[in-house]
C-alpha cells in the first residue's frame, strides 16, 4: 500500500460521505486511512493485511485488519497485541462486497 492508495481510500470515503453519510464506517472516516497508514505501514507489515477493490478503474471498497502481533517498544520491552481490529469502507453501489 502506498500514499497514492491512501488518497484513493480517502476519495472513496468522500464519495460515500457525500451520498450516504450514514454508511461511513467509524474506522474509515477521511482521516483514518492516512493516520493508520502513516503510523503503521512500515512497522506492522505482515500483521496488517490490506485489500483494495476496483470496478471500472474506480476504487469501490477497501479493507484492512490489524491482526494479533508482537510490538517491540522503544525501551526494548515487548508487548503482545492479542486482539484483531478490522476496518473497511464500501461504496453503497457495491454493498454485495460485504458479507452481511
Amino acid at each position: 500500500m502506498t500514499a497514492a492508495d491512501v488518497q484513493l481510500m480517502q476519495g472513496l470515503t468522500q464519495r460515500v460521505t457525500a451520498t450516504s453519510p450514514d454508511l461511513v464506517n467509524s474506522d474509515a472516516t477521511f482521516g483514518e486511512p492516512a493516520w493508520n497508514w502513516g503510523k503503521g505501514h512500515v512497522g506492522d507489515g505482515a500483521s496488517w493485511p490490506r485489500r483494495l477493490c476496483f470496478s471500472g478503474g474506480d476504487l469501490v471498497a477497501w479493507s484492512w485488519a490489524h491482526l494479533p502481533h508482537r510490538v517491540r517498544r522503544s525501551d526494548g520491552s515487548v508487548k503482545d497485541v492479542t486482539g484483531a481490529c478490522p476496518a473497511y469502507q464500501v461504496h453503497p453501489d457495491h454493498a454485495g462486497l460485504v458479507d452481511g
